[in-house]
C-alpha cells in the first residue's frame, strides 16, 4: 500500500470514529435538553447544561478512543484546555442559531437537533487540527 492510502484510510477511520462518539454525545445533548426543558429550565441555560452533558460524553469518547490520546497528565491538561475553548465557542454559535430558529417559530427540539447536527463537521476540523493534534 503506498502512503497516502494508509493516511487516507487512517482519516477515514478516525471521522467514522468520530462520528460514533458525536452521535453517543448528541444523544446525550438532545436528551439532556429535551428533560430539563420539560422541567421548566429556560432556553439558553437549558441549552448550556446540555451542551456540557454532551461535551463530557464527546472529550471523554474522542480523548481516548478517535485520537488516541496517552494517559498521561500533561496530554489531558494540553488537550483539555483546548477542547474547553472551542466549547465556548461552539456553545456560543449554538445557542444563537438555537435562539434565532426558535425566534422565527420552529420548535425547540427539531431546532436543537438540526443546530447539533451542523456543528461536528466544523469540531472535528478543530479538533483534529489544534486539540488533539500530537505534539
Amino acid at each position: 500500500m503506498n502512503l497516502k492510502f494508509d493516511i487516507n484510510r487512517k482519516l477515514i477511520k478516525q471521522f467514522l470514529q468520530y462520528v460514533t462518539v458525536g452521535l453517543c454525545a448528541l444523544a446525550v445533548d438532545v436528551g439532556s435538553f429535551t428533560l430539563v426543558r420539560s422541567l421548566g429550565l429556560d432556553l439558553v441555560s437549558a441549552n448550556v447544561l446540555a451542551r456540557f452533558a454532551g461535551a463530557v460524553t464527546a472529550y471523554t469518547g474522542n480523548y481516548l478512543w478517535t485520537f488516541e490520546q496517552s494517559k498521561n497528565s500533561a496530554d489531558w491538561l494540553r488537550t483539555s484546555w483546548r477542547y474547553a475553548a472551542v466549547w465556548v465557542a461552539a456553545t456560543t454559535l449554538s445557542t444563537l442559531l438555537l435562539s434565532a430558529l426558535t425566534h422565527f417559530g420552529l420548535p425547540e427540539t427539531p431546532s436543537k437537533l438540526g443546530v447539533e447536527m451542523v456543528m461536528p463537521f466544523l469540531n472535528f476540523l478543530v479538533a483534529r487540527v489544534w486539540v488533539f493534534k500530537a505534539r
